[in-house]
């Protein structure tokens, strides 16, 4: 298919690493274009990085986090330019990877007859606790792709419905909205315009009362060694036990299996966690605290 893939960043300090270059490096021959979109600012040697493995490279003001960004991207095309590809991608540097060739994804994603796919989801969550944080106004929070993969197709794309969506997409003000008003939702409203949609992971055999709402998230070493899933999250090794307690364990099993089993080298992504994440949290994750 003939991509165009959308890549969003963020660094408060303006600095792209390693593991973003490679993700867009093993992104490229499955991109006929790669533009990349970064909030804030980037200082000038991650910018000359970024120019050698994208097409484009936007900075924009640091304002309606990752949707915002994507809103400028598509803007900056316009949709007649937008619906001369097959396939429209919008991903950000949240997720890591690729642990794995990235064609056996996109083969089998080329096979499925849908409108928009994405690579991990998240079940229904009713918990009345969870609707009140992130601001769902449905009431519960449906199943839905977790937007740091979401690729559309062009009839999907051609759409009044998808162009509208966006052209009018309002301002996010917090990461909450970000996830309340557009990831949980998008799913939910497009598949009931009658647009199909699937993911490359298979959780078809998996409940949310085993594996929790985001299985990628709460055991991610299933989803990754398991299912297959050629990216993990970045902040499975930096979420502190106070915030998600569950997956402590999970991360240093993630750990293990990314430097034992698999051939993606953990020093890409190790520099981005020391450089700018709270050590505590790091080596509580890995479970780099011993008892001698």
């Amino acid at each position: 298919m003939k991509r165009l893939l959308i890549y969003f960043i963020y660094d408060e300090d303006g600095i792209v690493d390693r593991y973003i270059l490679y993700a867009l490096e093993k992104l490229r021959p499955f991109s006929e274009t790669i533009m990349v979109v970064a909030n804030g600012k980037l200082n000038e040697e991650s910018s000359n990085k970024l120019h050698r493995v994208a097409d484009h490279v936007l900075v924009r003001e640091n304002i309606g986090f990752d949707v915002w960004a994507y809103k400028s991207a598509l803007a900056y095309y316009g949709w007649d330019v937008l619906t001369q590809y097959d396939e429209v991608i919008l991903m950000n540097y949240t997720i890591v990877g690729p642990v794995y060739d990235l064609s056996a994804m996109f083969e089998e994603m080329d096979g499925r007859e849908v409108d928009f796919w994405g690579i991990t989801k998240c079940f229904r969550e009713d918990s009345p606790e969870a609707v009140e944080i992130w601001g769902n106004k449905l009431g519960f929070i449906p199943e839905h792709i977790q937007s740091s993969f979401m690729a559309f197709r062009n009839a999907l794309v051609k759409s009044d419905i998808f162009q509208n969506m966006w052209n009018e997409m309002p301002m996010i003000h917090s990461y909450y909205e970000a996830g309340g008003y557009y990831e949980q939702n998008l799913t939910k409203y497009l598949s009931e315009q009658g647009y199909t949609w699937s993911c490359y992971t298979d959780y078809s055999n998996i409940t949310k009362e085993d594996f929790g709402c985001c299985p990628l998230i709460t055991a991610p070493l299933y989803v990754i060694r398991t299912l297959k899933s050629p990216f993990f999250k970045r902040r499975t090794f930096f979420t502190s036990k106070l915030e998600n307690p569950v997956s402590i364990p999970f991360a240093h099993e993630l750990w293990n299996f990314l430097e034992k089993e698999s051939e993606y080298d953990t020093d890409l992504i190790y520099e981005n966690l020391i450089r700018g994440c709270n050590q505590r949290d790091i080596a509580e994750a890995l479970q780099l605290l011993h008892i001698l």
